[in-house]
């Protein structure tokens, strides 16, 4: 979701209780995605495994130096990700996003998105667990993509 700070996406960790979420923990990008990497340590990662390779998302990974050292992390499928809610990009307009409404995605993606991912609005709702894990590897695939496109 659009944070406070004005980027496109808020990464949070968060506790739940069955369904419901009882604590979020506002990070920026590089700690979760470090975290999530098993790179940086932290209580949403005790074991420090790479969360995305253990839930087959093959599209983020660690990237290392010239020295075998971790030096970045590689994670495009978040980079799509604001193209589920904007029809063009709000801060740089020759970039152009998959919703069929320029601030929102159509009636149609957007009971797909809930159907498929449980996410009920792209504007407010955290997208988590398997969730997020089956949402990062479809949107890498052209014909997820497609299909996504032509929701009226």
């Amino acid at each position: 979701m659009v944070s406070t700070n004005s980027d496109l996406l808020t990464f949070a960790f968060l506790s739940t209780r069955g369904d419901q979420i009882v604590s979020v923990q506002n990070v920026n990008r590089q700690v979760f995605m470090y975290t999530a990497m098993g790179y940086y340590p932290g209580i949403v990662n005790l074991k420090r495994e790479n969360l995305f390779v253990k839930n087959d998302v093959d599209s983020c990974f660690l990237v290392k130096d010239d020295y075998d050292r971790i030096s970045n992390y590689y994670a495009p499928a978040f980079d799509s990700l604001w193209k589920l809610r904007y029809k063009e990009h709000p801060l740089a307009y020759d970039q152009y996003g998959w919703s069929s409404e320029p601030y929102k995605p159509a009636y149609n993606q957007m009971v797909y998105l809930d159907s498929v991912y449980g996410i009920k609005n792209v504007l407010t709702d955290y997208i988590y667990g398997e969730d997020l894990y089956r949402l990062l590897r479809d949107i890498t695939r052209s014909d997820w993509i497609s299909h996504y496109k032509s929701l009226p």
